[in-house]
């Protein structure tokens, strides 16, 4: 039984509408009531239901967007922080054009200029006794760590030079002391390459050469060399020393394409601990500190998880299916991004928990955690269709849609604001979004199960007399159609094939062909008048080159006039364009327009080779003062 919605008939309604009410249900009754006359009171308890349902997943308010930032940077170039000391937290981009940019609040504070193209930035605090605590600022910019403090340069650490292997040392030295030849050696380094042996670039540029001369010339030159392999930075992140406050003394982890894990001491100036890895590591999630008990999961390039532990390597190792593209540090999980669209979550011991699989490729993965207001984490994921989700464990709590693919996203302290989370687009656009107070990090009020379209009923209409009709009649005559529709798809394949013919046998359009001679002509027309230029393209479409033609332009000499009318073509080389511009001038004072034939001729016959017609659009009209009509 439905009702007409009143206060009388509906106390639920009644409800919502006190003058206190606010928030999604408000926004529901405002939407039953502008659109329903007639309801029953479960209908309108479903859908103030669902408005709420919408409002809690719909956790993120919009703060600040700028779409002229200029802003190209990843996920590890981007960072929060509180470079002053007074409790307000500024944006940290190091841009892929060497710049160094600072934001605070909608404004550019500063723009340094950096000496390389950054890999990950981070800050850390050096010592506990500056008062205010101010971090520094840690960039890997290839083979050195970069740190500045009050944002200015402090120190260069230059990462480590790895010693080159026996096999490799071995071959250098036969070839400077003349005891093998240049093709040994190179057999020598290319054995010891396939064997798994990182060679150093010297021994990589070696190989490349393949003139023998060339050869020489190089080892020549690095006769007087040493033989070292250095290496660049690949990931970077921060540990702390001995507290996990937010301006505890911390330190710089840093990951080497030579497969070196490094701890650097509280400066930046000294390696304290190092650890090497079969393959070089691409991402890192660290927890714990370094002087207690710490973790360092370290994704590498070769598709394997590694866990490091304080006495060193831990043997467990997640053997990932595709390579990966993220690495987030959950309680107790870690959850990685692949480039199969998957996300996977797996135990401390590398035991598979979950998977989420996903409609489109992860570009970002970034970690969502609260501490001063409540202690809460998630996990959110982007995608290159610009969409961002977030998961609590495997269930979806919320969606965010930027509108174009995500380059880098930070979530962290902005301004006073704690959770704040920092988008950059692909077309260098920067927004700022807030998470809601009142957003619940839980897994019941997550998205779970099948969409809440899939139980709406379809719309099928009623089967009438004329359907029954037809559906009997599509049965007993179902071969004799299927045939009229087969001669039917016929005879339109047929008159569209002959009017392709007709079209570029008859020179009728811009664009013809010549069968005879294998010759290509298409026409373009430049330009809204007086004034035209006829962009002629003329190629040889054969096997055999041309020579001895001529272009020809035929037109109506009242209408216009084109300077020189007659154009020598030389030698047509198969498969390269020959371009023609022909002016050509509109000197009738109306503006009218006409087709202006354009002819290929040759010496070797009267007829000409190929013909195109151009369709000459209405041309402006100059007007007493020379300005366009």
């Amino acid at each position: 039984m439905t009702h007409t919605i009143t206060n009388e008939i509906c106390p639920a309604l009644c409800e919502y509408e006190q003058p206190g009410c606010s928030g999604a249900r408000a926004r529901a009754c405002v939407q039953i009531v502008g659109s329903v006359r007639m309801a029953t009171g479960e209908e309108i308890m479903k859908a103030v239901q669902e408005a709420e349902d919408r409002a809690a997943r719909n956790v993120w308010l919009h703060a600040w967007h700028d779409p002229v930032a200029g802003l190209k940077a990843y996920t590890p170039c981007v960072r929060f922080a509180d470079l002053s000391g007074d409790g307000d937290s500024k944006l940290i981009v190091a841009n892929s054009d060497k710049k160094l940019k600072i934001y605070t609040g909608t404004t550019l504070l500063s723009e340094s200029i950096m000496l390389d193209a950054p890999v990950a930035i981070c800050t850390f605090y050096p010592d506990a006794k500056t008062k205010p605590r101010v971090p520094s600022v840690g960039v890997a910019a290839g083979p050195f760590v970069f740190i500045y403090r009050n944002l200015r340069p402090w120190y260069k650490f230059s990462l480590p030079t790895r010693e080159p292997s026996q096999q490799e040392s071995h071959a250098w030295a036969s070839l400077h002391g003349s005891k093998c030849t240049i093709a040994e050696a190179k057999k020598m380094l290319s054995d010891a390459r396939d064997a798994g042996t990182q060679l150093s670039s010297t021994s990589q540029e070696l190989l490349a050469i393949d003139e023998p001369a060339a050869a020489a010339q190089f080892i020549e030159e690095q006769r007087d060399k040493p033989l070292t392999a250095p290496t660049v930075a690949t990931c970077m992140e921060v540990i702390k020393k001995d507290l996990e406050e937010d301006d505890a003394v911390s330190m710089l982890v840093v990951g080497c394409e030579n497969g070196q894990i490094l701890i650097l001491d509280t400066a930046g100036s000294s390696i304290l601990k190092q650890w090497q890895l079969p393959s070089a590591p691409t991402h890192m999630a660290i927890t714990g500190t370094k002087d207690v008990e710490f973790r360092i999961v370290v994704a590498c390039r070769d598709g394997k998880v590694h866990t490091i532990k304080g006495d060193g390597l831990a043997g467990n190792v997640i053997e990932l299916e595709s390579l990966p593209c993220g690495l987030v540090r959950l309680e107790k999980a870690i959850v990685v991004g692949c480039m199969s669209n998957t996300v996977h979550g797996f135990s401390l011991r590398g035991k598979k928990m979950y998977s989420i699989y996903l409609p489109a490729p992860i570009v970002n993965m970034e970690l969502l955690e609260l501490k001063r207001t409540r202690s809460a984490k998630a996990l959110m994921v982007a995608m290159s269709t610009g969409e961002i989700r977030l998961y609590v464990e495997k269930s979806l709590l919320a969606t965010l849609r930027v509108g174009e693919p995500v380059t880098a996203c930070r979530f962290g302290c902005y301004g006073r604001e704690e959770g704040c989370l920092a988008i950059l687009g692909s077309s260098g656009g920067l927004t700022i979004k807030i998470l809601q107070r009142s957003c619940k990090f839980d897994s019941k009020a997550a998205v779970n199960g099948p969409p809440p379209e899939q139980d709406v009923p379809l719309c099928i209409p009623k089967k009438t007399k004329l359907y029954v009709e037809q559906t009997q009649r599509e049965r007993d005559q179902a071969t004799e159609m299927h045939r009229i529709f087969q001669r039917d798809l016929c005879k339109l394949r047929l008159s569209t094939a002959r009017a392709y013919v007709k079209m570029i046998t008859d020179g009728q359009g811009p664009l013809s062909y010549s069968s005879g001679a294998a010759l290509r002509l298409t026409a373009q027309v430049q330009g809204l008048g007086p004034r035209f230029k006829i962009k002629l393209s003329l190629q040889n479409t054969g096997s055999k080159h041309v020579q001895d033609l001529s272009v020809v332009v035929n037109y109506n000499a009242l209408i216009y006039k084109v300077k020189g009318g007659v154009f020598t073509v030389p030698v047509l080389v198969p498969g390269v364009a020959h371009r023609v511009d022909a002016e050509l001038d509109c000197i009738d004072e109306n503006g009218a327009s006409d087709t202006v034939r354009v002819y290929v001729c040759s010496i070797k016959s009267r007829v000409p080779v190929l013909t195109a017609t151009v369709n000459m659009p209405a041309s402006q009209i100059l007007l007493g003062n020379g300005a366009m009509g």
